[in-house]
């Protein structure tokens, strides 16, 4: 696994460079806000995922940024991801004026109780939904050292549309919020419930 992520990380490498020109290019045609909060990133074509890397997460985060990423996908899920280490990452290449806050896309998940570690949950299962998705994010912000989320999805449906509606409204409200500019679902398989989902949403997926 490890030689085929170095030959994966070179072959990226050799094109970073014109990665690089043509993100640079991106960002450069799009109007920003002086505020962080009210930014929209256009979303970027690839997005680095995180999952699974343990404690290689913050150094292969940076290697991916280095190497063309600007967008970086992670959940507030520590059975599967390190999102401090993402956190850590961002500061380091912050620091070393790799990228601004800015020009990096960061999504992240709210994972119901059923997706996580019951040894490691990251907010109070005893809350209710609304105020466990809401929890989630705080984390989110706190893990990943920001005070806005480019996106947020639901790491999947919850049990019941009601309940995945509930999440849904909490998402809504970080939009208003100014805290959150995109949100989402993802491994949505059934058509109709995404179907009942998108007609219920005030904010469609």
């Amino acid at each position: 696994a490890d030689s085929i992520n170095k030959s994966y990380y070179l072959r990226v490498n050799n094109i970073s460079k014109s990665s690089n020109n043509l993100l640079n290019n991106n960002l450069q045609s799009n109007n920003y806000s002086n505020s962080l909060k009210s930014m929209k990133m256009t979303i970027p074509s690839l997005i680095y995922g995180t999952a699974w890397k343990k404690d290689k997460t913050k150094d292969l985060v940076e290697l991916a940024i280095k190497s063309g990423f600007r967008g970086i996908d992670t959940a507030c899920q520590p059975k599967h991801y390190n999102e401090p280490a993402i956190g850590l990452a961002l500061q380091q290449l912050y620091q070393d004026n790799i990228i601004t806050r800015s020009n990096i896309f960061l999504q992240t998940k709210f994972t119901p109780i059923r997706g996580q570690d019951p040894n490691n949950i990251p907010y109070d299962t005893t809350l209710s939904l609304d105020k466990q998705v809401a929890m989630s994010f705080e984390v989110s912000l706190k893990n990943l050292k920001t005070d806005y989320i480019d996106s947020i999805l639901l790491h999947s449906p919850l049990s019941t549309l009601s309940d995945t509606m509930i999440a849904w409204r909490v998402f809504e409200q970080l939009v208003d919020n100014k805290k959150v500019n995109h949100i989402g679902i993802s491994n949505t398989y059934d058509l109709t419930l995404l179907q009942q989902i998108y007609n219920d949403a005030r904010i469609k997926p």
